[in-house]
């Protein structure tokens, strides 16, 4: 039985990236349903699929999956033997530590850094709190990365790198300034080829 992933548009919907970016890499086959967002008929169409009227939504015969990380913890367990956590137990603990922190926080960083994927130079409205979330953030990724040397948060690619990849890309089309060692993330993640997938579907929606 193929899943189904019904997603937003590529250039703005970052918690559709995350599932969608897990699919692609791990090699699970999928349908993919784009709905178009910011349109009025955009609720409507999207409770189609999805009861909570959000996307992502991930359909799997008669289940259906309407949060990302609940997605993600679903693909996990129903393909083991790919391991989208990390195999050590205190890695995958940290994990998911930082997974459910992104998925539940960083309110200022989201409302403050709106998502553009193609935007270039974007300006933000800064506050201390979207500071510290920024500061945050950094230093969650970093501390990954210093300990597991990259090139990806727990060295291979896993869930966290998912949950965290949208954020990287908020940084850098609003020029945040990056340490080197996230600068080296941030060129690992742009030249990962699902992610160039991502922003050359996203550029076709534009015409």
């Amino acid at each position: 039985m193929k899943l189904k992933l019904v997603i937003g548009n590529k250039i703005y919907s970052t918690w559709s990236l995350r599932p969608w970016l897990l699919l692609k890499y791990f090699n699970i086959p999928f349908n993919e349903v784009q709905i178009k967002l910011r349109n009025k008929n955009t609720k409507k169409n999207i409770l189609k699929f999805s009861p909570s009227g959000k996307v992502p939504c991930l359909i799997y015969g008669k289940v259906r999956i309407w949060d990302s990380l609940s997605i993600c913890e679903f693909l996990a367990e129903r393909f083991k033997n790919k391991n989208l956590w990390p195999k050590n137990n205190i890695d995958k603990i940290m994990a998911r530590n930082i997974s459910s922190e992104m998925h539940s926080g960083f309110a200022n960083l989201r409302k403050n850094l709106s998502m553009n994927f193609l935007g270039k130079n974007l300006k933000f409205k800064n506050n201390k709190e979207t500071t510290a979330e920024i500061n945050r953030t950094k230093k969650i990724i970093e501390n990954c990365l210093i300990k597991s040397k990259g090139p990806f948060m727990f060295k291979k690619f896993s869930i966290a790198d998912a949950m965290y990849a949208p954020v990287m890309f908020r940084f850098k089309i609003y020029n945040i300034k990056l340490s080197f060692i996230l600068e080296k993330y941030l060129n690992t993640l742009l030249n990962m080829k699902e992610i160039k997938l991502w922003l050359l579907e996203a550029r076709k929606e534009l015409k």
